[in-house]
C-alpha cells in the first residue's frame, strides 16, 4: 500500500521532467512545436505550465485567442498564442 503514493509521485515528476521547457528552447523552436502539433503543453519557468496554441481552431467553443510572450533561451518574450474566454480578452 505504502507503494502507490511514491509511484504516483515518480510518475508525475516524470511527466514534468518530459514537458518541453521554453527556456531550454530557442524562440524558433518554441514556435516551431506549437505549430506542428497545433496546441501543446509547455513548460515556462520552475512551476509555470500553460496550453499554447497555433489558432483559435485550437481552442473550445467561445474562447478567443490572446497573444502572450514566454521566455526562451534566446529571447524573454517570444511571441506565442493561449485561449481565453471572451472577458479575458483584454488582459
Amino acid at each position: 500500500m505504502l507503494l502507490a503514493p511514491l509511484w504516483a509521485a515518480s510518475s508525475t515528476e516524470a511527466q514534468t521532467r518530459r514537458q518541453p521547457d521554453t527556456t531550454q528552447l530557442t524562440c524558433a523552436q518554441t514556435t516551431d512545436l506549437i505549430n506542428r502539433f497545433g496546441a501543446i503543453n509547455l513548460k515556462s519557468g520552475p512551476v509555470k505550465f500553460d496550453r499554447y496554441v497555433a489558432s483559435r481552431n485550437q481552442c473550445f467553443p467561445g474562447q478567443n485567442v490572446r497573444t502572450t510572450t514566454v521566455p526562451t533561451k534566446d529571447t524573454m518574450h517570444c511571441g506565442v498564442s493561449v485561449c481565453v474566454e471572451p472577458r479575458e480578452n483584454n488582459n
